[in-house]
């Protein structure tokens, strides 16, 4: 048989084997079939809600069914565990939140990574905490609570719905920031704090808007500080921290879209540019406010992976000094 009969034979089986290899997939044709979002939550909580949301306007664009599966438990990390193993060809991805990176701290024994064996690839939701006291409370603003607590005339303590949550860390960085000690008093879930809030069997808790403005609505509630670097177009008469004294104070609840590490750089970025596009969607957005979310910013992977890498080394310099295990 004649060599070049052989060298085209032998690249043609090279061909046919490589696109059955994990990552040979490319964006010329993706998604060719049905792509699997993965959220490690019960379903109609704020994550699955915002997974399904983008999942439908997806399927919308790309003409393909995007499935949302839901496999909760151990705070995302069956989830996250699933994804990690998953081939990398952009056909399986996690929808996650700042408990993923929260999970490095939290739990000792993860079988991943948390930053190396995921790609980043959209930011979709960010959602930042706000202080909030009972309206019965007598601190009017962030000034005369500071003010209260540098006294010590009494003890304080803050709700939040678990130990190693983002309310949680929120109470303890702000602690670190303004030099104060608050009892930390961790509840099963966010509804019975919110109670013991109201009721003023804890002083203050520090949950995400979705959380709190019901009762902010109802008067039961008073925000006093936003931590985020400008005021919420839902809370426009609350300032930030910043605005009310305290600097360097900023926390949030992130929704984003991870893949398996070694997923294609081309579908990583096609799949970002149409998230992203869905975020500039005013009716997505106004979709996303009916959930208690905001849409984020959009970010880019490279920029996505910034803001993972820096609030990692913020969790690793907070778990350095409170324990945020979960045992």
């Amino acid at each position: 048989m004649p060599t070049s009969t052989l060298l085209a034979r032998a690249g043609a089986a090279l061909a046919s084997l490589c696109a059955f290899m994990p990552g040979a997939a490319t964006a010329a044709d993706y998604p060719a079939r049905p792509v699997t979002l993965i959220v490690g939550y019960l379903p109609g909580g704020a994550i699955d809600q915002s997974a399904r949301l983008v999942a439908n306007e997806l399927s919308k664009r790309w003409k393909q069914s995007v499935v949302v599966e839901n496999r909760p438990g151990a705070n995302g990390t069956i989830a996250a565990a699933a994804v990690a193993d998953a081939r990398p060809d952009g056909y399986t991805m996690l929808v996650t939140a700042t408990s993923h990176n929260l999970n490095k701290f939290v739990n000792k024994n993860l079988r991943y990574d948390v930053a190396r064996s995921f790609t980043p690839v959209a930011l979709t939701v960010e959602v930042p905490n706000v202080l909030v006291v009972s309206a019965s409370s007598p601190y009017q603003d962030l000034g005369q609570l500071l003010a209260a607590l540098r006294e010590k005339k009494k003890a304080f303590s803050y709700s939040s719905q678990g130990v190693g949550g983002v309310p949680h860390l929120a109470g303890e960085l702000f602690k670190i920031r303004t030099g104060t000690e608050i009892l930390h008093v961790p509840y099963k879930g966010a509804a019975q704090g919110m109670t013991d809030l109201i009721g003023g069997v804890v002083d203050m808790s520090f949950p995400s808007p979705g959380s709190a403005m019901s009762y902010l609505a109802q008067g039961k509630l008073r925000a006093l500080a936003v931590a985020a670097p400008e005021r919420l177009a839902q809370l426009k008469d609350v300032p930030t921290f910043a605005e009310a004294g305290v600097a360097d104070y900023t926390i949030s609840t992130w929704h984003g879209i991870l893949a398996p590490a070694g997923t294609p750089a081309d579908i990583v970025d096609q799949v970002n540019a149409d998230v992203n596009a869905l975020l500039r969607d005013p009716n997505v957005r106004k979709a996303l406010e009916a959930q208690g979310n905001l849409a984020a910013q959009p970010l880019t992977p490279p920029q996505f992976g910034e803001k993972l890498a820096r609030e990692l080394a913020i969790y690793g310099d907070l778990a350095a000094k409170v324990d945020l295990t979960a045992n």
